[in-house]
């Protein structure tokens, strides 16, 4: 699988995970929130650690700096979501503020950096990152890889 292919796939499954989120309730939203926090977790450190060093030229670098502070405003959200109750009356509004973001970070790269990327280097090429991409994942999917995004504590049901 090439790795436009792969991120794509990754934000096709984020986009299910936000809405498992928005139609849950209780634990099973607990669950699914954690799910979607650690992929997003998982796929920003994949892009920012792999995809973007490896697709990183002139044409692309305005790009790439627009997407990491993408992935600040993210990981901003996140940190401050899995502090919260998912019952508090701040997890819902962050929740909208945090779908919003993603899709648009999303919208942009589907529309913009994908086909840049695309043009600029070979099939081959991107081939070869997909798989780097994918072995990456599976590491970084490992328990322990990432930081723990939430704890009983921090993310409770009531």
């Amino acid at each position: 699988m090439d790795a436009i292919a792969l991120l794509t796939q990754q934000h096709e499954e984020t986009e299910a995970l936000f809405q498992q989120v928005a139609v849950e309730k209780g634990v099973e939203r607990l669950r699914s929130f954690r799910l979607l926090a650690r992929m997003l977790t998982l796929h920003t450190q994949l892009e920012e650690r792999h995809f973007y060093p490896a697709v990183r030229v002139a044409e692309t670098e305005d790009m790439l700096l627009h997407s990491f502070d993408d992935h600040a405003e993210s990981k901003a959200l996140i940190s401050q979501m899995i502090h919260l109750d998912i019952s508090d009356m701040q997890f819902e509004p962050a929740l909208v503020r945090l779908r919003a973001s993603v899709e648009a970070h999303v919208a942009e790269e589907r529309s913009i950096l994908f086909p840049l990327v695309q043009r600029l280097f070979s099939a081959e090429d991107l081939e070869r990152l997909g798989d780097e991409l994918a072995r990456r994942t599976d590491e970084l999917a490992q328990p322990g890889a990432l930081p723990t995004v939430s704890s009983e504590a921090q993310l409770g049901v009531s």
